[in-house]
Order: C-alpha cells, then sequence, then structure tokens
C-alpha cells in the first residue's frame, strides 16, 4: 500500500515527503538526544531546530495543498520554498560548526541559555548570574569525529540540494506544459 501510494507521487511530492520525514527525524534526534541523553541545547541548536520546524510545517502544508486540490503548482511552490528553508538551516549549521571548531566567534548572546522568566524583585541579581545554558562553542557529542551541528550541516545540504532540484525540475515542466509542448 506504501509503494504504490509513493508510485503515484511526482518527483516534487517525493521530495516533500522526502524534507518532511528527514526534518522530523533530525528533530526527535535532538529531542531525544535532550531530554534521555542530558544534552542541553545552546541558542545555535535551537536555532537550527527552528529552521527544521519549520521545514517540516511547509513540506506538510505543500503536501497537503498537492494532494487536496491536486496542483503541481502548490507543490512546486512548497518545494521551492523548504529550499530556501534548508539554505537558512544550512547556513545555521555552518555558522554553528564554525563556532565549534573555532574559526569564529559565536554570537554575544551565545551562552545566555533559553529565555528564562526573570523575577523582576531580583533583575539585578539575575543579570549577573552564570547562565546554564552550554557554549555554543562546546560540543557535547561526535561521532567519528562529526559534531551533530557537523551532521545538521550535512544533512540540510543534502536536503536543500534536494529540494532545490525538484523545485527546478518542476518550475520546468511547468514553463512547459504552458507553452504547449509535451514533457
Amino acid at each position: 500500500m506504501l509503494s504504490s501510494l509513493i508510485n503515484r507521487m511526482s518527483f516534487t511530492e517525493r521530495a516533500l515527503t522526502a524534507s518532511l520525514a528527514a526534518s522530523g527525524a533530525l528533530l526527535a534526534g535532538a529531542h531525544l538526544f535532550e531530554k534521555f541523553g542530558g544534552l542541553a541545547p545552546c541558542i545555535l541548536c535551537l536555532n537550527q531546530r527552528e529552521a527544521h520546524w519549520t521545514a517540516l510545517g511547509v513540506a506538510a502544508a505543500g503536501l497537503g495543498a498537492a494532494r487536496l486540490f491536486k496542483s503541481n503548482l502548490a507543490a512546486a511552490a512548497a518545494v521551492g520554498a523548504a529550499a530556501l528553508v534548508y539554505a537558512v538551516s544550512t547556513g545555521l549549521a555552518f555558522y554553528h560548526t564554525g563556532v565549534e571548531y573555532g574559526y569564529w566567534p559565536g554570537p554575544a548572546i551565545c551562552a545566555a541559555g533559553e529565555g528564562a522568566i526573570l523575577d523582576l524583585d531580583n533583575l539585578a541579581s539575575s543579570l549577573t548570574q552564570k547562565a546554564d545554558a552550554p557554549s555554543c562553542s562546546d560540543v557535547q557529542w561526535r561521532f567519528l569525529g562529526v559534531s551533530m551541528a557537523g551532521y545538521n550541516l550535512l544533512a540540510s545540504a543534502g536536503l536543500f540540494a534536494l529540494t532545490l532540484f525538484a523545485a527546478v525540475t518542476e518550475t520546468q515542466a511547468a514553463k512547459r506544459t504552458r507553452r504547449g509542448s509535451p514533457e
């Protein structure tokens, strides 16, 4: 049943499905490492997660619109938007990886922690307290010498390439269809 559904999908819909599954898996892995592995995310890690939440939403909306309205244009727009999101995700991961390797400094807020609730009565003392979030330059986990930010860089770059290729392919097909020439 699943293979027949996949066979009926266009390449663009398959790219959206792959991006939905990949971003979902990356987010699940990040949250599992946080909750069960005890690895607290830094600010840049959280920014990278936001990119994948956005990609997940764009892919789900694009698939839904493509199926609901039977529209290749909706799928093409969604896969193009996903490519832009993955370009940003790749940039964020590249920046974070560079911070981890010491190629450039991280942002000033890097060790400031998450948006903690401040006690207004003790505002002055809370400003002098050390943040409990890890520094963005501290690598908490590596596998085969590559950090989570490095793996996110590889995954995001691959997903960017896939979704960009699907967007270009679908756009060219739409142009040929408008001109009335066969695909």
